[in-house]
């Protein structure tokens, strides 16, 4: 993967992932997990976006220990302050045009989140998570539960004062101490959730006019604008089984320690070892014939690369993901951003190739694997499958 951007609440969910017991990991912390874990290693280098209002990443608590632990793998970006004031706007100007839509869509994710997400997809022990053991790192970051940066949008969709949006921001980190059922913990809740949901808007937006990739978070899904499949197809590029083993092996790795911040740190040592040996083609994970061979490449390439496996964990892992319904990630797909050709000259360009070759390979090239996903700028999302073999990964090296 090329320069872009991950949904840093993407990367916490391996913190939040490594809070507790591995079986008490919830899906969109497993499955953000291991998409970011193998986006870190076959990538090159990720930025993660501060919030609008923000020119910096504040973290605290365990997500202090993670971006310390990826400094050097994720770095924290600082955009034009023009850039960011006009993608807010943009985004500001959307939400008071469609109140009613996104009214609508706040109140399902908090009454019937499996409506919009899918079934079992966590949305409820997510938010839990949100406003109770991260409350004071969200705090720290937006200071408060929700940003209120984007307190316009918030008080037209969520029809409040915005005298009363900014007490319930200042006292929101007594919501988390309320009862469920209180007025407070309601109106944070639901700001917490609009305010989540409109910054992946604004993060695809801005990634769209840098014309690179973004990974976001699953909880963002609902707002980030349409992209049709009409003139620009979905691009697949496989994972090999011995890659996907891989990527479930450096997660369950972590689990080795019992500390959740030493399990975030040997997680981030071990992805940072075998991603060097990737890069530098010093192990190979090549698709195999059976999942036994491919679980037995990956635990070898992990070893060479000086990471300490424990088959046990490993199984563990593999059994968690099949028994909470997510399966195996088999590919990640980009959908390119609409302008495309555009996007692609700008983006090939600065890279010093020819457009034509380039998108002529994109176009014909029906074995796409994952070392070529920066190819293809645009939105990135991870796709799993109940079947242990990625659909079109073919041969056996």
């Amino acid at each position: 993967m090329t320069q872009g951007f991950i949904d840093w609440a993407s990367l916490t969910e391996v913190a939040n992932g490594y809070a507790g017991p591995m079986r008490d990991t919830y899906r969109w912390s497993a499955v953000s997990s291991i998409q970011a874990t193998c986006g870190i290693v076959h990538g090159r280098q990720f930025r993660v976006l501060p919030s609008p209002g923000s020119r910096r990443l504040a973290t605290k608590g365990p997500h202090d220990v993670l971006r310390t632990a990826v400094t050097d793998l994720v770095d924290s970006a600082q955009l034009p302050a023009n850039t960011v004031d006009r993608t807010a706007a943009e985004v500001s100007y959307w939400a008071q045009d469609n109140t009613t839509r996104l009214r609508e869509i706040v109140d399902t994710c908090l009454s019937n989140p499996d409506e919009l997400y899918g079934p079992r997809c966590g949305f409820d022990q997510w938010l839990t998570t949100a406003l109770g053991a991260n409350r004071e790192a969200t705090t720290l970051r937006v200071g408060g539960l929700f940003d209120l940066n984007l307190r316009t949008p918030l008080s037209a969709v969520l029809e409040v004062s915005d005298q009363e949006l900014v007490r319930a921001w200042e006292h929101s980190s007594e919501a988390a101490t309320l009862g469920t059922d209180s007025d407070l913990y309601g109106l944070v809740s639901r700001a917490h959730v609009l305010s989540i949901l409109l910054r992946g808007r604004y993060h695809d937006l801005v990634a769209r006019s840098a014309g690179i990739q973004v990974m976001h978070h699953p909880v963002r899904s609902p707002m980030l604008p349409k992209l049709t499949e009409v003139h620009v197809p979905p691009v697949p590029y496989e994972l090999t089984n011995s890659e996907r083993f891989m990527a479930q092996l450096l997660w369950a790795s972590g689990f080795a320690e019992r500390d959740a911040d030493r399990r975030i740190r040997l997680w981030a040592d071990n992805v940072r070892l075998v991603r060097t040996a990737v890069l530098a083609e010093a192990i190979d994970l090549p698709h195999r014939t059976s999942e036994t061979r491919a679980l037995d490449t990956a635990v070898d390439a992990a070893r060479s690369a000086g990471v300490r496996t424990h088959s046990r964990l490993v199984d563990d892992a593999i059994d968690l993901l099949l028994a909470a319904g997510i399966g195996v990630l088999t590919s990640f797909v980009v959908n390119g951003w609409p302008d495309m050709l555009t996007t692609l000259a700008s983006y090939v360009g600065s890279r010093k190739e020819q457009i034509g070759t380039r998108v002529a390979k994109q176009a014909l090239d029906s074995n796409r694997r994952l070392k070529h996903l920066a190819e293809t700028p645009g939105r990135v999302t991870g796709r799993f499958a109940p079947t242990g073999e990625p659909g079109t990964a073919d041969g056996d090296a």
